[in-house]
């Protein structure tokens, strides 16, 4: 009892010199005897078999400062247990699950132990803390984890900080990632969580192509299922279409009413499908660091680019990105330069698949299409090969496209050097930028509207190339290399759920499946072993 006597005055000197000092009561000290009679020889903290995530870091906290409650008196919450308690309740709100925080063994100890509910709030108190800053995915295997290595601060500074009378869930937030998107996006799927319950149901729609009637007679009674409709406004044909262009617009799709093959895969999944996509998706920006005073940002799965200047943001744009088959990928570069009338040196992989399979059936192609053959440095004429005879895996030519309206690369190109051979540039195909699901190319990036964007780069880089030069270049055909007097960082990235500037969520479809992975080895393998 000494012992914890000269802890108690050393921590309550610790807080006087901060002129905080916590003052504790004749009850606090009775109810902090009672926890340290019950922990005060564990060395960790184990429930049903489980050790806490925090249970050895949590009961050194407490052995340090003498046992004196937090959370707890003998037999209610103080009000930061309550606030703690809401948090773990409510951390679908931040992408989290209740679970996470063992929210079912706290409320069970509710009526029987408010000792045990003690260690159990600061536990989740130190795994709150720390996954909202730092993540809680390990990124190599998709496993849950507790980051405690990775953070930059002291938890027990935050907690004595909740001692000293400051809010606990202002504590906590606080450290809540500071970018915008990340903001409007946390804000978005806690007003969707207030609209929409968390259901699980899951349902196949028919093909609106086999049979329209019994496609939208299901449709009906998905969207009542999921709350976006309920048997009224299925009455009236207007209202309905009406709530199934919201349904659209909120899953990130084109609002026509047509339950076609993106729709009808938005409707199969369940709100809860919905919630894990946009818990992958906070996680991915508390990974990250600030972003740099001028870049570009590349979201696959909303299609669209992003150029920011400082704080402003230049010019955004649709895209066009890499069909499943060939997955534009996820990385960081530097945009060095632009490329006006380029011509396409066409990657290896598809001058020996897709363009041998054109020749084999007519070496006209070539001239069709602008491309010239050269092996060995030297230009071949395509009618000359026997290509019967030149295999996919023996193919020894090498093709190039010359600059031109024609070109697979439009009239410009934009490079940032990187291992991937990805990089951004025009496109002839303009029409494929009205459709809301844009996944097409070999893996590069298509952009609508490139020269906006390159005179607002040119702009901002003080380029000795401005908006006439360029438009002069691009109408002559003249290929120029404009080198950029000042490279900025281009990042590539893929995050499935957005916010809006009105805090509105959007759930884009996961083209590739890559967050759908990330749930499920994360987010619904701890709800499958509760």
């Amino acid at each position: 009892m000494f012992y914890r006597v000269l802890i108690f005055a050393f921590f309550v000197t610790l807080l006087s010199c901060s002129g905080e000092e916590r003052v504790w009561t004749e009850a606090e000290l009775g109810w902090s005897e009672i926890i340290s009679n019950k922990f005060d020889s564990t060395e960790a903290l184990v429930y049903e078999g489980d050790t806490l995530l925090a249970g050895k870091e949590v009961l050194n906290f407490y052995k340090e400062q003498g046992f004196l409650p937090i959370w707890t008196s003998k037999n209610n919450l103080t009000t930061p247990g309550s606030t703690m308690l809401n948090l773990v309740d409510s951390s679908y709100d931040h992408g989290f699950l209740p679970e996470m925080f063992h929210a079912e063994q706290i409320h069970k100890n509710l009526d029987s132990s408010f000792a045990d509910v003690e260690m159990l709030l600061s536990n989740a108190f130190y795994l709150f803390i720390t996954h909202i800053q730092e993540g809680c995915i390990d990124s190599s295997d998709y496993s849950y984890v507790w980051k405690k290595d990775s953070i930059d601060f002291l938890i027990e500074d935050e907690l004595n900080r909740v001692v000293s009378g400051e809010p606990v869930d202002s504590v906590i937030i606080g450290h809540a990632p500071v970018f915008w998107d990340y903001q409007q996006l946390q804000k978005g799927l806690a007003r969707f969580l207030d609209t929409y319950q968390l259901d699980t149901n899951q349902f196949i729609i028919p093909s609106i192509k086999d049979d329209s009637a019994a496609c939208y007679d299901k449709t009906k009674e998905v969207l009542m299922a999921h709350g976006f409709a309920d048997s009224l406004d299925l009455q009236t044909d207007s209202i309905f279409i009406e709530r199934l262009k919201a349904f659209q617009k909120i899953n990130g799709l084109k609002d026509d009413a047509v339950v076609g093959k993106w729709t009808s895969r938005a409707l199969e999944k369940s709100n809860m499908d919905r919630f894990y996509q946009a818990a992958v998706s906070l996680e991915k920006w508390r990974w990250k660091s600030a972003y740099p005073d001028r870049y570009i940002r590349v979201n696959i799965p909303e299609y669209s680019l992003y150029f920011y200047n400082g704080d402003t943001l230049k010019a955004k744009h649709r895209v066009i990105v890499g069909a499943y088959a060939t997955q534009t990928p996820e990385f960081h570069a530097t945009m060095r330069r632009m490329v006006t009338n380029p011509f396409w040196h066409v990657p290896y992989s598809i001058s020996s698949t897709e363009i041998l399979y054109a020749a084999r059936r007519d070496t006209a192609y070539f001239g069709k299409k602008g491309y010239k053959l050269f092996k060995s440095g030297n230009q071949v004429d395509p009618t000359t090969v026997d290509w019967s005879k030149i295999k996919q895996w023996n193919f020894p030519y090498r093709v190039r496209q010359d600059g031109g309206s024609g070109n697979s690369l439009g009239r410009i190109k934009f490079l940032f050097p990187n291992p991937h051979s990805v990089f951004v540039h025009d496109t002839p195909t303009k029409r494929l930028f009205m459709n809301d699901v844009r996944a097409y190319s070999h893996g590069c990036v298509r952009l609508h509207q490139p020269f906006d964007l390159a005179k607002v780069m040119l702009e901002t880089d003080q380029h000795e190339v401005v908006r006439d030069t360029l438009d002069s270049l691009i109408i002559r055909g003249t290929q120029q290399v404009l080198e950029l007097n000042d490279p900025f960082d281009v990042f590539i990235e893929y995050i499935s759920a957005t916010g809006d500037s009105s805090s509105h969520i959007r759930f884009h479809p996961d083209v590739y499946g890559r967050d759908e992975r990330y749930a499920d080895s994360t987010f619904r393998k701890i709800v499958t072993n509760q």
